[in-house]
């Protein structure tokens, strides 16, 4: 029996990161904050004051990915990584197989009030420390500076 593809879901773990490549499909997503948030939480002590930060701008990045990327193509794949750095940075790709776009000039477009899109780099801008694109646009990189906020542990669970 042939899978299918929207059932593609792939996930790899270390002590330090981990890795999920997946169908472009809006239902993946969801586990992919849900596997990221687990991971988080049994890897960095404190982090449940940041996690809906850090919930929000990753569901912003892999929505953008699937819906405008991959233009809602479930053929087409999504990976994510996330990586913490000794306990203090939380290091995010999130790459999709579309021809990418001019994020450069992109984010000098201010949206309408009464726009319901065109605010994830705002958000991401709000929450993380850097965000940037490879020079196709079809790789977001975002990195988090955790060690500044009260509550954390400096060691690794």
């Amino acid at each position: 029996m042939i899978p299918d593809d929207k059932s593609i879901f792939d996930v790899f773990q270390t002590k330090d990161s981990i890795r999920c490549s997946f169908a472009s499909t809006f239902e993946n997503i969801d586990d992919v904050c849900h596997r990221a948030s687990q991971f988080l939480q049994s890897r960095v002590g404190g982090i449940d004051k940041s996690l809906f930060a850090i919930n929000l701008v990753i569901r912003e990045g892999l929505t953008n990915a699937v819906r405008h990327g991959n233009a809602g193509d479930s053929q087409k794949n999504v990976k994510f990584s996330l990586m913490v750095e000794n306990c203090r940075i939380i290091k995010i790709a999130i790459e999709d197989q579309g021809d990418g776009f001019d994020w450069r000039k992109q984010q000098t477009i201010k949206p309408c009030d009464g726009d319901d899109h065109g605010r994830g780099f705002l958000i991401m801008a709000t929450y993380f420390k850097r965000y940037t694109y490879n020079e196709k646009g079809n790789i977001l990189y975002l990195e988090k500076d955790i060690s500044k906020q009260s509550g954390y542990e400096s060691e690794m669970k």
